[in-house]
């Protein structure tokens, strides 16, 4: 499976840096080729004692350092200071495309492979780590629609209800644009 979801990840247009603050989310997927343990996505829920996004369901991830190389750099030490995911057991795949958020931060999705079993050690930011199976993300049954109005409009964008937790957001729109670009999923944003 590692290397369809590369090769679907080199195919696809990564749109030039604009000039916003830059940051980088980790997309972290466990069991990519053990055929006999559900593929995952990790996700993370951010404390409630947070300034921004208290509270929401989001992507290890962060704003890029000075020190940072790269924006894969950027994501790894994220991860790593947020839930202490090993950078030693990370393999990188690819990128998608970013996303600007409401508060104005390019946002670049890295997509890794964690090799090895991690144990999650979540810092004071992070009130939970917790994986979703990307068959219950691509079963069409367990999609739903949340209006968001911008600009002058109303939108239906995808969300998930997992066990406790909601992935919305920004967070879903990631998870979306990784499903449609590497499971071949149609799941949109719609004019409502």
């Amino acid at each position: 499976m590692i290397k369809e979801i590369t090769n679907k990840l080199e195919s696809q247009h990564i749109s030039d840096s604009t000039d916003l603050p830059q940051a980088a989310v980790l997309i972290g997927i466990l069991n990519a080729n053990n055929p006999n343990e559900d593929t995952e996505i990790i996700y993370t829920l951010r404390s409630s004692k947070l300034s921004t996004h208290s509270g929401e369901v989001s992507f290890p991830g962060g704003k890029r350092d000075e020190i940072d190389a790269s924006l894969e750099k950027t994501a790894l030490r994220e991860a790593n200071e947020e839930i202490g995911l090993n950078v030693n057991d990370a393999e990188f795949l690819g990128r998608l495309d970013y996303l600007v958020s409401r508060h104005n931060i390019e946002v670049n999705p890295i997509i890794f492979s964690i090799n090895k079993e991690p144990q999650f050690l979540p810092n004071e930011e992070i009130e939970a780590v917790f994986t979703v199976p990307i068959s219950f993300l691509i079963n069409k049954k367990n999609l739903q629609k949340d209006i968001v109005e911008k600009h002058g409009k109303r939108w239906l964008v995808p969300q998930w209800q997992y066990k406790n937790f909601k992935i919305w957001g920004l967070t879903a729109m990631i998870t979306t644009n990784f499903l449609n670009i590497c499971f071949n999923t149609n799941i949109g944003v719609e004019e409502g």
